[in-house]
């Protein structure tokens, strides 16, 4: 192995607490440093790594033994604090989404290139079985010409989520704005499921247009959105999600094509076809389950930005791919907002 990458902690909240673990079980990645306006949030991660900690970022970017920050923060101070992190020299590896607008997100890009360090997106889902068994699949051929992708995304949130998460770590009602959030269920969950969809298939959006509403959330942001979006060469690409749907049933993606359909859960991939395939059987659903060893996909995220930077290669998932997740977020909301379908390249 090449190293140890060191990472720092901006934002010591609730989906820190899972890349602080993801980064324990790591062999070329550990914190450092830790960054919270709270200091018991950050002082309680920084105990679990034997590392500093602080209240002001401008410490934390100051720590020579510091090569790279996880930005896990509120949505509106990604662009921020990434462009300062970069202005540092400090790599920076954000959750997602990579920022509220494409403006951010284009600044953030530039900031990075203009300091020379690497800008990635923490975008663990692409690294799921059921989606890496799918792009080996699609990769051979085996399910033909796309016609049709459908991300489905149905969660019943409870009302302690827009002021503290899942958790309740950090107390915050951030979530509820537009402008803080970016978004509701789109910009906060659909992310993963449109990373993923670009991470299988060739995906050259063409026209967009989506129908959102407010219907039992207390707030600025979507609660319930249908997405239909045309792709270049015919096939169409589809989305319904709900942070606010009784009975909930969050997941259940597919991808069909001139030769098959996959049906994609959180931890398994059915498989029909219409000709046998590498020993899957044709004319018949088959099943494929996680093997009880699947790597923990965080992790996997987290060693891989790591491993890219300590060989001087590029990231996984970068700003670029970032971007190209938010432009159909964006997409989406303004055609909305404008009353039309929005053609691409997105102009806000």
């Amino acid at each position: 192995m090449p190293g140890t990458l060191n990472f720092g902690l901006i934002g010591c909240g609730e989906i820190a607490v899972q890349t602080s673990q993801a980064i324990l079980g790591s062999q070329v990645a550990r914190v450092v440093h830790c960054m919270d306006m709270r200091q018991d949030l950050a002082s309680e991660l920084a105990a679990k790594h034997s590392a500093r900690h602080t209240t002001k970022v401008e410490d934390l970017l100051a720590d020579k033994d510091m090569q790279a920050v996880v930005l896990s923060v509120p949505h509106w101070l990604h662009a921020p604090l990434a462009v300062q992190a970069a202005q540092a020299g400090k790599h920076v590896l954000c959750e997602k989404p990579l920022a509220c607008t494409l403006a951010q997100a284009d600044g953030m890009v530039a900031a990075a290139k203009a300091a020379g360090v690497q800008l990635g997106v923490l975008m663990p889902q692409r690294l799921a079985f059921p989606w890496t068994r799918a792009r080996e699949l699609i990769a051979a051929g085996a399910i033909g010409r796309l016609f049709n992708a459908k991300i489905h995304f149905m969660a019943n949130k409870p009302a302690t989520y827009w002021h503290g998460g899942f958790t309740g770590r950090a107390k915050d009602d951030w979530r509820l704005s537009m402008d803080k959030a970016g978004g509701g269920v789109t910009v906060m969950n659909l992310v993963h499921d449109i990373d993923s969809m670009f991470s299988v298939l060739d995906l050259r959006p063409k026209r967009i247009y989506a129908e959102y509403a407010t219907l039992a959330t207390p707030a600025e942001v979507e609660d319930f959105i249908s997405v239909v979006m045309a792709l270049e060469d015919g096939a169409i690409f589809s989305m319904d999600a709900s942070s606010a749907a009784i009975g909930g049933e969050s997941h259940g993606d597919r991808i069909y094509g001139s030769k098959g359909q996959l049906a994609i859960g959180w931890d398994n991939l059915r498989v029909y076809l219409t000709e046998p395939h590498s020993g899957i059987e044709a004319g018949k659903w088959i099943e494929f389950k996680q093997p009880v060893d699947w790597v923990n996909t965080r992790q996997a995220a987290v060693d891989n930005f790591a491993r890219a930077i300590l060989e001087g290669r590029a990231v996984p998932v970068d700003g670029a791919q970032g971007r190209r997740v938010l432009e159909i977020v964006r997409g989406a909301y303004l055609s909305m907002q404008r009353g039309r379908p929005q053609g691409f390249p997105i102009q806000e």
